[in-house]
């Protein structure tokens, strides 16, 4: 069984360890610098911290599904549905763990055999080929609601490799869980230029209570029904995570582009076409891309 991975960050590096343990090395991976797939080529990867291992990696800068079983796809939300759209036609199973919505969604309107991941391990990327887990989690594996997709056999591949996962015939309670706490975290780190505990503080809980009643409210009207309470969840995670600094965050010091289309923005769109009012969910969301902007403006913007 040969699991393939579609980029090589925070998760896609954890990922590829359960992998490597699961069902052997090396791991065949999908960057899209060829610096990187030298660089994972010639000295495997690491993973530091919580968990520790090596494995060693192949390394390819073009799509080749008909190498892979499964495919995981671990990029930034805004490449992961042109990484589903240039798997068309195939006939394996794709794991979509990637922040946001759209890629889930496009698979399906594709007639492709696609289940989601939410990962709540707190992983940090060092460099192209080091990460470092400061937070123990799991990951939970499930179809879309009405996919026949069964997640076992992956999902006892990622427990062979030392995973903890939790597997549900329905991850999108799950999935609107997850997005309450990006909605939240993510977008007051990268304003607040602070780490996740500042969710914390006093002064924001209006904001983040806000925030976090708008996606329920949407996720209620789409019939799903969150698993835990969501603001007891997303306070939890700020605390658990205090000290480390979201991914948005990271994005923002560096002039990238974020995922808060992908996040915030959709799930106000979402809200629209269902008659809701997303007002917080939407000013962070202006907010972010306002800062954008501002990139693009000094011509520092990156992909």
């Amino acid at each position: 069984m040969r699991v393939c991975i579609v980029g090589l960050g925070a998760i896609g590096g954890l990922i590829g360890l359960f992998v490597a343990r699961g069902v052997g090395e090396p791991v065949t991976v999908f960057v899209r610098r060829a610096s990187q797939a030298d660089l994972v080529s010639r000295e495997g990867f690491h993973v530091r911290g919580l968990v520790e291992g090596f494995y060693r990696v192949e390394a390819y800068t073009t799509l080749r599904p008909e190498l892979c079983d499964y495919i995981v796809v671990s990029t930034k939300a805004f490449d992961a549905v042109s990484v589903v759209e240039a798997l068309r036609g195939y006939g394996g199973v794709i794991l979509v763990v990637s922040n946001g919505f759209g890629a889930v969604e496009r698979a399906l309107a594709l007639g492709l055999r696609v289940v989601a991941g939410v990962v709540d391990y707190g992983v940090v990327r060092l460099s192209d080929n080091t990460v470092e887990v400061r937070g123990l989690g799991s990951i939970t594996l499930g179809p879309p609601r009405g996919s026949p997709v069964d997640v076992k056999p992956l999902a006892g591949i990622l427990e062979a490799g030392g995973c903890s996962v939790r597997v549900v015939d329905d991850i999108e309670p799950w999935r609107w869980l997850k997005a309450a706490v990006n909605a939240t975290i993510n977008p007051i780190t990268a304003l607040t230029r602070m780490p996740n505990g500042v969710v914390l503080n006093e002064a924001l809980r209006p904001l983040v209570e806000g925030v976090v009643r708008e996606v329920e409210g949407v996720a209620l009207r789409l019939g799903v029904r969150m698993p835990l309470d969501p603001l007891g969840y997303v306070l939890d995670v700020a605390w658990r995570t205090r000290l480390n600094r979201s991914s948005m965050l990271v994005d923002v010091e560096n002039c990238r582009r974020t995922e808060v289309e992908e996040i915030n923005g959709y799930i106000v769109r979402v809200a629209g076409s269902l008659g809701l009012e997303a007002p917080y969910t939407r000013a962070l969301y202006h907010l972010v891309k306002a800062i954008e902007s501002s990139c693009l403006d000094r011509g520092g913007l990156l992909g």
